[in-house]
């Protein structure tokens, strides 16, 4: 099973602490797990958290526009990527959420 998150929000308004629960959950049961920072999520890379997901096998991708336009250089871990791979995310993954 293929399951997609899309986080679009501010790290403020703290949609990670329902999206990471949902990783590991997915995780457990053997998913490949996608995970897509667009936005404001992008500030997110300033965290550990997203690296770490990286480190546990989860795809995670990071609007390369996005977080240039928030000043950020280095997508740590993840892979800087554009709306084309979101969309395929979209129409590739079983299940599909988003956050935003």
């Amino acid at each position: 099973m293929k399951t997609g998150i899309l986080l679009s929000t501010h790290p403020s308004k703290k949609d990670d602490s329902v999206v990471r629960p949902l990783v590991e959950e997915a995780l457990r049961n053997n998913d490949t797990v996608y995970l897509y920072l667009l936005d404001d999520a992008t500030l997110y890379l300033r965290e550990n958290w997203p690296d770490d997901l990286v480190d546990r096998g989860v795809h995670v991708y990071s609007c390369a526009y996005g977080a240039q336009n928030r000043k950020i250089r280095d997508p740590g871990k993840t892979t800087f990527c554009g709306l084309v791979v979101l969309t395929q995310l979209m129409e590739g993954c079983d299940r599909f959420v988003s956050f935003n």
